[in-house]
């Protein structure tokens, strides 16, 4: 079976971790019955593990429409050459000719709660663009001739709502990296109370505004607490909007903006952190939940449908717009309260439900043949 993997709209993020997982695994399994090629964007992660891995790979522009425009002018002359039986978009779903069958990753967690105003923070033209990639990626979801999600909620309202039949629900995993990098200890960790993560980039979703206000309420209460962005200092509009805020509170000595992390170095950091913060309104899963577990981190999570769904007691649920009581959580961290360890007790016990990811990737795979043959 010849399989073409899409991952070009992968260029940073969660989504790009996934995919490097999926890589890593196939690599040590060896399938002698499948032929990968693969789609990558110039510079990514992606495209430098699949070159040192020794698969063959095609580079595709990293501007969406320019991207879409290389898919339809190349996509089926890629296709007809290559002899691909089956394209796997790691997530999201490709213009490539429609007698291929195409399975879809599903990671856009907006799409089936349509009663949530997921893009409440955006304004005009802005607010618009969202809503029509919306409806683009549902066009797609129901074009793809098998579409797998990493949570059972999302698969049950995506059978129900848009009528999606080929479905599978794979738990996500975790990997951990056969090298290992430091990251660099914070000079002033030692005088502090604790650390919380927020391991993401300038997502509205996130929650990233509340950052300032919840240092401001743990300074309120004599709490000398620190929190880490991993968001990039770009200058952009998110990037000023939140420097604003620190100001505004005060708390230019307690948040701290640090940049991407590499994957090689997320063990170093994860061990300097006392808990790992996920304030998303909407999540499909992330990466973020599994780490932090892995890690023996507590997580401090928004208290939402899908969140119970994926962590049950494994997680401390807080009231996501509610700063006073998102720091209550942080106190029952700093004194190592027994509901914080039992919440890393029930993270343990979790943790092993999941695949590991040459499990993960099995049954990936396994999917992948199935399609195949009903189509």
């Amino acid at each position: 079976m010849n399989v073409l993997v899409n991952c070009g709209p992968l260029k940073e993020g969660g989504g790009q971790n996934v995919a490097l997982n999926f890589i890593y695994s196939i690599v040590e399994q060896k399938n002698s019955n499948v032929e990968f090629v693969f789609l990558v964007v110039k510079g990514s992660r992606v495209e430098s593990l699949v070159k040192s891995s020794g698969f063959e790979y095609i580079l595709v522009p990293r501007k969406p429409l320019l991207r879409i425009m290389f898919e339809l002018i190349k996509g089926r002359q890629i296709c007809n050459t290559l002899h691909v039986d089956i394209i796997y978009s790691y997530f999201g779903f490709g213009f490539f000719p429609t007698n291929i069958p195409q399975v879809s990753g599903a990671a856009d967690s907006n799409l089936f709660f349509p009663e949530v105003d997921f893009w409440v923070g955006y304004r005009g033209l802005e607010r618009y663009k969202k809503i029509l990639i919306d409806k683009y990626r549902i066009w797609g979801l129901k074009r793809s001739a098998g579409v797998i999600f990493e949570n059972e909620t999302l698969e049950e309202r995506g059978r129900r709502m848009f009528s999606l039949r080929n479905t599978v629900y794979i738990k996500p995993s975790f990997n951990v990296p056969s090298q290992a990098a430091v990251f660099e200890p914070f000079s002033w960790a030692t005088q502090c109370d604790g650390i919380g993560l927020f391991l993401c980039g300038w997502q509205l979703n996130k929650n990233i505004m509340m950052i300032p206000k919840l240092a401001f309420e743990a300074k309120k209460r004599g709490i000398h607490f620190h929190f880490l962005l991993t968001a990039p200092e770009d200058g952009s509009k998110l990037h000023l909007l939140f420097k604003r805020e620190i100001e505004k509170f005060d708390v230019e000595d307690s948040v701290h903006i640090i940049g991407p992390v590499n994957k090689e170095a997320l063990s170093s950091l994860y061990n300097q952190v006392r808990c790992v913060f996920l304030l998303s309104l909407l999540e499909s899963f992330s990466n973020n939940i599994i780490e932090a577990w892995f890690f023996e981190r507590p997580l401090i999570i928004a208290d939402e449908e899908w969140a119970r769904s994926i962590c049950g007691d494994a997680a401390l649920y807080v009231n996501r717009g509610c700063p006073e009581e998102i720091v209550d959580a942080i106190e029952l961290v700093c004194r190592r309260d027994p509901l914080v360890l039992s919440v890393l007790d029930a993270s343990s016990l979790l943790l092993k439900t999941h695949p590991t990811s040459d499990e993960k990737a099995k049954k990936e795979l396994e999917f992948l043949t199935y399609v195949k043959s009903i189509y």
